[in-house]
């Protein structure tokens, strides 16, 4: 009797489904779907945060070195943010360097190819540079309050002397470029060099005064 209800079963096992069917299949593949679509636009939102930090991380630095590199040797330096004139988006860059001052300095506008940069007889010294392509993240500087003097667009300097820079109301905004996360480097009248958030909503950072 034993031997009869084991050969039944396993004559019955033969009969059942080994794989999936197709319908099981094709619901496996909409939960998928549905899962990919509500994890991709998050990934995309968090990278280009990721990537606004890390360059405003990399102004912030800029400014910082440029600050000290003053404050250590008494010497007046130069912080250029150039408007690249490039028109091509693909190729368009934002771009800071810091250089030593003298009179003539367009040799040295950021945007230039790094082989020609501070090139030149009298050309200034090149001391550092910080540049990456507009695609998808960009940087711009501003000075609501002025610049400091005629010639001197989109130029800072910092002096030992003044704690600060001669720029009124300096700022860097840094931009996503797909979704607009922003954050803003700033440097405040103490000459201290600050991030924000001008919208308020990025997490970590205050807002903007």
């Amino acid at each position: 009797m034993l031997a009869e209800v084991t050969m039944a079963t396993i004559l019955r096992s033969r009969h059942l489904p080994l794989g999936l069917t197709l319908v099981e299949v094709m619901i496996s593949v909409a939960v998928l779907a549905i899962l990919i679509a509500v994890a991709v636009p998050s990934m995309l939102d968090l990278l280009e945060r990721r990537r606004v930090i890390a360059t405003a991380n990399e102004v912030m630095g800029v400014l910082n070195y440029a600050k000290a590199e003053t404050n250590a040797t008494n010497t007046l330096l130069t912080v250029r943010f150039d408007p690249d004139p490039e028109t091509d988006p693909s190729k368009a860059l934002s771009c800071v360097a810091v250089t030593t001052t003298v009179a003539a300095n367009a040799a040295c506008k950021c945007y230039l190819p790094e082989a020609t940069l501070c090139q030149g007889l009298f050309a200034p010294r090149l001391l550092r540079l910080f540049r990456l392509p507009r695609s998808s993240v960009k940087f711009d500087a501003s000075a609501p309050g002025g610049w400091g003097g005629s010639n001197m667009d989109y130029q800072i300097k910092f002096a030992r002397a003044q704690g600060g820079i001669d720029a009124q109301g300096f700022q860097v905004d840094v931009v996503g470029v797909k979704r607009g996360h922003a954050l803003r480097v700033a440097v405040n009248t103490a000459g201290r060099v600050v991030v924000c958030a001008p919208n308020g909503d990025f997490s970590g950072y205050a807002k903007c005064s």
